[in-house]
């Protein structure tokens, strides 16, 4: 009875620390930044971004007046954030199967979104909400803004594509935005999202200092999609043998120390 009480917790413990281990998914790296820019992790605790940072599925980003961060996602997308934004990574996971999702919040300001795998296999888990609405795509490249006070623009959420197409949806009705298109759903909640007949006033006045990195990126990124998703569903596979492995292993270890001892 001895050993099973020394070992039983080990073993707990071990499968706890792998349960622990997967809940925190990864959801990117920090691939280029500029200006200031802070991540808040799910207990609260807060540090500036850099440059190679990983980011996880729950935490914040918070950028200032300056601040533009660029952050390749697992499954080879781009999520780029621009100057005033707050942004949160609700639920991530890019193992590449059918239970892939991508669910994030933008609270304010604005985020470019070029998905990935998930984006491209996946298309229906992909989700962007806001205060005022919510974002599905078709395989795309699109940016969302969240505006409360524009110099001349409506508050609500404004979304435009540069390729694919999205649908921006309220609870009062949905329209679907093509490329060169910007749609808008205002902070009014009694009208329903609409197509604008010409581009919002805060396109022409905001200033990026890294956009031009985007292009190449996208490119390199996009002809190496399948083989990253498949890179990433043999390195799964691998890790689930590893852990039934492991789980066998510590059976047969409690098994033997049930056996009773032949005096």
């Amino acid at each position: 009875m001895g050993y099973r009480l020394i070992i039983l917790p080990a073993f707990l413990a071990a499968m706890m620390l792998c349960q622990s281990a997967r809940s925190a998914e990864q959801f990117g790296t920090v691939d280029d930044m500029s200006g200031s820019a802070s991540v808040t992790d799910p207990s609260g605790q807060s540090a500036p971004v850099t440059v190679g940072q990983k980011i996880f599925e729950a935490d914040t980003i918070n950028t200032g007046p300056d601040g533009e961060v660029h952050i390749v996602t697992e499954d080879g997308g781009i999520i780029a954030l621009r100057p005033d934004t707050a942004f949160h990574i609700d639920e991530y996971k890019a193992e590449g199967d059918s239970a892939d999702k991508i669910i994030m919040s933008l609270f304010q300001g604005a985020i470019r979104s070029i998905t990935g795998w998930i984006g491209k296999h996946n298309a229906s888990s992909y989700l962007i909400t806001t205060p005022t609405a919510t974002i599905g795509i078709r395989g795309t490249d699109h940016e969302v803004t969240v505006i409360d006070n524009g110099n001349g623009d409506q508050p609500g959420t404004y979304d435009t594509v540069n390729s694919g197409s999205t649908i921006l949806k309220t609870a009062q009705g949905e329209v679907q935005v093509k490329p060169g298109k910007f749609a808008f759903a205002p902070r009014d909640r009694k009208k329903p999202p609409f197509l604008l007949a010409q581009r919002p006033h805060f396109f022409a006045m905001r200033k990026l200092r890294i956009e031009n990195r985007i292009t190449h990126r996208k490119e390199y990124l996009r002809g190496r999609l399948d083989r990253m998703r498949n890179a990433r569903i043999k390195e799964m596979k691998e890790m689930r043998r590893n852990h039934s492995r492991q789980f066998r292993d510590h059976g047969t270890e409690m098994e033997m120390h049930r056996r009773p001892r032949r005096n």
